[in-house]
Formats: C-alpha cells, sequence, structure tokens
C-alpha cells in the first residue's frame, strides 16, 4: 500500500477499543515510526505540528473511521496508517 505524505501522529495508548483508536486525545505528533503488525501505531495527516501536539480535529476526524477499520480488520484501510505488533 503506497504511504501518503504527511506527519506521524502516533497512538499513545496500549487499548484496542473502538472510543480509544478515534479518540484525538490519543494521538500525539511523533518522530517515530513503527514496524509492522495488525495493532494501530499511529496515522500521517497534514499539518506538522511540534513533537508532542494532539492533530488538527479535522484532519484527525477524516480518518477517524479508517482508523478503526484498520483496527477491526488487523491491516491499514489506506496509505496514511500505521500498525504494529
Amino acid at each position: 500500500m503506497k504511504r501518503t505524505v504527511g506527519y506521524f501522529y502516533e497512538y499513545t495508548s496500549s487499548s484496542t477499543a473502538e472510543a480509544d483508536i478515534t479518540n484525538i486525545n490519543n494521538y500525539v505528533r511523533s518522530a517515530a515510526s513503527c514496524p509492522s503488525g495488525s495493532d494501530v501505531c499511529g496515522v500521517l495527516l497534514g499539518t506538522n505540528r511540534a513533537t508532542g501536539q494532539h492533530p488538527v480535529t479535522s484532519e484527525f476526524d477524516a480518518e477517524k473511521a479508517a482508523l478503526w477499520d484498520s483496527q477491526d480488520s488487523g491491516s491499514p484501510a489506506n496509505g496514511n496508517i500505521q500498525m504494529k505488533n
């Protein structure tokens, strides 16, 4: 799957529940990347914020359903989503 160019926002919770996967407060700007796997690790978004900051709400909201679809299926729903474990 082709990865979209963007800035990485890492998923910071260990929960795999839909409410947590789709919660913007569980994502922060990070320079890290993820190994391959079947759990959501993070998402690439268009706005570069300082490390540790949460994503732009409108950008995150556009990916929220795809994040849950990725967790539910165990594989990225699009090129913006990175998986781990």
